[in-house]
């Protein structure tokens, strides 16, 4: 096999690479009090994600050699995999409850989280799918139906843990690609109209999250309750002024801003770094996505539309959970449970990130190497 072109592609890596020493700078940063006083090691958070970015590196290094067809030939095996774990994941015994949510399985050195699966193995087949099926997709409801019902069944799984976060992004993503697979714009428009009321249905008859929209809209009304988090986010990120406090120096970190490692770390990154920080930070992700546009772009243009389809689909994931995150730091959105990408703290995000870190760079590859 000819390998005109790099295997590697250093628009994607180099920033990721930051990001990744920008996490396990902060990572400890942010969670280095916690850790200390809930296990009597500062290290302990550190530890586990230097574990699950070992595991990473490790399926990155595998799955870079498998090629494209295998991921179009086997949609069925990944959607079988993926209803598995979310099913799996709400039997009381085995599903791991935090806060209210059944989201995770317990693995001993870390915790999977089924969500994060979905995101990238519902993506994947809908992307074959797309190739298979575009003339039914392109001429019928009914084509456009059976990948929506895999969707659907995985979205109704999800809101079951309850996680509405990891919802809203999987039918975000599952519309778009079926748009570029050549879905009518009609269809699209219908049933992102039914899926608006039926996440509003939900969200009205749910406290927790009712509360949490209602607090959204005025995030000073219960400083001591509703507010809490969302007030000590925005105090975070309004003390870090242009140049920050300096890293470790975060006064949120100490017990005043919970989930400061995970969904938070933002606005403890943004607190220790400032707008400077936070102005590096955003130019990393507009790299990362301006260059997988690009290479679908090109992909698109030039016929691989399977090459194309994933590059897109790693493109959305990437976007819709960074933007996503940023705006519930920055209380533009109700706050919900999704990661920063590549930075925050969490095993199943790091490795999946690299899962489809790989997937992305070997579609990139194969199509610059005129690749079918």
């Amino acid at each position: 096999m000819s390998r005109k072109e790099s295997l590697f592609d250093l628009y994607l890596l180099v920033p990721i690479f930051c990001l990744t020493l920008i996490s396990i700078v902060f990572i400890f940063s942010s969670s280095n009090v916690v850790a200390y006083d809930n296990y009597q090691d500062p290290f302990f958070f550190l530890k586990r994600q230097i574990i699950a970015l070992s595991i990473s590196l490790i399926i990155f290094s595998i799955f870079i050699f498998i090629p494209l067809s295998f991921y179009r030939e086997n949609g069925a095996l990944m959607i079988i995999v993926t209803f598995f774990l979310l099913i799996l994941v709400l039997i009381p015994w085995i599903g791991k409850e935090v806060n209210g949510s059944r989201r995770w399985l317990d693995l001993g050195f870390f915790n999977l989280q089924p969500s994060e699966v979905a995101k990238i193995f519902i993506p994947l087949y809908l992307c074959g799918y797309c190739l298979r099926r575009k003339e039914q997709l392109e001429s019928s409801w009914w084509g456009f139906l059976k990948p929506l019902a895999i969707v659907g069944i995985c979205c109704c799984l999800l809101l079951l843990e309850p996680d509405l976060g990891a919802t809203v992004v999987l039918f975000m993503i599952g519309l778009s690609i079926l748009f570029v697979g050549g879905a009518k714009t009609s269809q699209l428009f219908t049933l992102g109209f039914i899926f608006l009321i039926i996440i509003s249905i939900f969200v009205y008859f749910d406290e927790v999250r009712a509360t949490r929209v209602l607090s959204f809209s005025d995030p000073f009304d219960d400083p001591q309750n509703t507010d809490y988090q969302l007030l000590n986010a925005l105090i975070a990120s309004v003390q870090g002024g242009i140049f920050g406090m300096g890293i470790g120096e975060s006064t949120q970190k100490y017990f005043f801003l919970p989930e400061a490692h995970t969904d938070f770390i933002f606005s403890i990154y943004v607190e220790e770094t400032g707008i400077t920080g936070m102005t590096v930070l955003f130019l990393l992700y507009f790299t990362i996505f301006f260059r997988l546009a690009h290479l679908t772009s090109t992909s698109f243009k030039r016929g691989y539309l399977l090459n194309s389809l994933f590059l897109l689909s790693f493109a959305l994931i990437f976007f819709f959970q960074t933007i996503l995150n940023v705006f519930v730091n920055l209380g533009l959105l109700p706050t919900k449970g999704l990661a920063l990408p590549f930075v925050s703290y969490g095993g199943s995000s790091a490795i999946m990130n690299f899962l489809i870190l790989s997937i992305t760079l070997r579609a990139s590859w194969e199509f610059r190497n005129n690749i079918k």
